[in-house]
């Protein structure tokens, strides 16, 4: 699945177990397909760099953003990779962002997600402002994370499965 509208259609004929299954990492939702060229200057450029920033759109157009998860075949692990590489759970094929760019991690006290910056050349942003490596924060549903100059949408499973639920409930509206 390439987009949140094929998530939702898989939410509505599978159902929600079945779909829980499958989304058992975190995800990113980006309103643009990256292809062979890197991201488009929109994609890139969505988000306001400033301190609690949102990515525009909403409602029927984020059914249309496309989602980045690790492949459904990977184990859960505590640590997932972000970076440039099909070895990485998240693997973002943009000249910005680095070959280990970032990590997620999962605090199973807390039972909460952080993202750490790996040491990246151009950067982790959470909501605008930077992530130091060596210190991770903590993750909640909605943030806008960036890795170089590509922006996201950050997700829990549950978060992710929330925002497909209300999606449905709005219908075609």
């Amino acid at each position: 699945m390439d987009t949140v509208q094929e998530y939702l259609e898989a939410l509505q004929q599978q159902g929600e177990e079945a779909l829980r299954g499958r989304v058992r990492h975190p995800v990113f939702i980006y309103p643009e397909k990256h292809g062979a060229r890197g991201f488009s200057s929109y994609h890139t450029r969505m988000a306001d760099r400033g301190a609690g920033s949102r990515i525009a759109g909403g409602g029927q157009e984020m059914r249309a953003y496309h989602v980045l998860a690790p492949p459904e075949d990977r184990s859960p692990t505590v640590k997932l990779l972000v970076g440039r590489g099909s070895e990485r759970e998240y693997n973002i094929d943009h000249s910005t962002v680095s070959k280990r760019h970032a990590f997620i991690l999962y605090d199973e006290q807390r039972k909460a997600y952080q993202l750490g910056d790996a040491g990246s050349t151009n950067g982790t942003l959470l909501n605008g402002q930077a992530v130091e490596s060596g210190e991770p924060v903590y993750l909640r549903d909605g943030n806008v994370v960036s890795f170089g100059d590509c922006d996201y949408l950050f997700f829990t499973p549950d978060g992710f499965m929330e925002l497909l639920k209300r999606l449905a409930a709005e219908g075609g509206r």
